[in-house]
């Protein structure tokens, strides 16, 4: 198992792209169930060793390796949203204001035997363990309880347009596949549908949820303008560009939304 990082971006949403399609690869992100807050399900791991402290001058990135795990320049919610698989801001309920907007950093380390252990698992059931990893952190650390619940919210639903798929499949999964992203340019490479529903939940702030009955992975290059591009760029809407370059469409719906209600959270005190 590799590690994974995202480099720093110039948006937010392109931190979040960057990150989803860096994980798909070794991680599952974007399609591994996440666990039940609250202890549902206790962890078989845990980090030996970690370290939280405001991070108010440090660059956005987050940092998955086969021992250890790291965080810096961005608030306790982003945390949060990766240990409960939720993809938006809006799905974490009940925060206070320094958990949205305060910058931390956190270092947090396995000991030897953890990290051989999770390394012989597979990639979906390595995710799990390591999202639970991450909720005994914030419950230790932040005196966080939690508890999930399903709101009927505005969606989007991913569907097959009327001129039929564009994309090449590549692969009878989509468990192995990368991608980069620049600028509202993505180019894959047997990425699966649900990981592309995922990260379109970012670009149009809503969850998107995958209709197509599309499995495998995929090969495709998406080129669109993204929100807040100079008027002088003549790519199409992220919505056209679905439909011309993939054969794929958004459609408005609603639809019931996990959403991660916080019921306790205590700033940490640094470490």
């Amino acid at each position: 198992m590799t590690s994974i990082a995202f480099r720093p971006a110039k948006t937010r949403n392109e931190l979040l792209l960057i990150f989803i399609f860096a994980a798909i690869a070794q991680f599952v992100f974007a399609q591994a169930p996440a666990p039940q807050p609250q202890n549902a399900q206790a962890p078989t791991f845990r980090y030996d060793a970690v370290t939280i402290k405001p991070d108010p001058d440090g660059h956005g990135f987050f940092k998955l390796s086969p021992d250890s795990f790291s965080m810096g320049g961005n608030p306790t919610w982003v945390l949060i949203r990766s240990a409960y698989g939720v993809l938006l801001e809006d799905q974490v309920a009940g925060l206070p204001g320094w958990a949205k907007s305060e910058p931390i950093a956190v270092q947090a380390k396995m000991d030897q035997e953890t990290a051989a252990a999770l390394a012989k698992l597979p990639p979906m059931e390595r995710w799990k363990q390591m999202q639970l990893m991450l909720q005994a952190m914030l419950a230790d650390g932040f005196g966080l309880k939690a508890h999930r619940e399903s709101k009927d919210l505005p969606i989007y639903v991913l569907t097959v347009a009327k001129g039929g798929v564009k994309m090449k499949k590549t692969a009878p999964d989509g468990y192995g596949g990368n991608a980069s992203y620049s600028s509202g340019k993505v180019t894959a490479h047997e990425i699966s549908v649900d990981a592309l529903a995922a990260n379109l939940s970012f670009t149009v702030g809503r969850e998107v949820v995958n209709k197509t009955g599309l499995d495998g992975g995929y090969d495709y290059t998406l080129d669109y303008a993204p929100d807040g591009a100079d008027p002088s760029d003549t790519r199409p809407s992220i919505f056209t560009a679905l439909e011309e370059q993939l054969g794929l469409k958004l459609e408005p719906a609603r639809g019931p939304v996990d959403v991660i209600v916080v019921d306790h959270i205590e700033r940490p005190s640094e470490n």
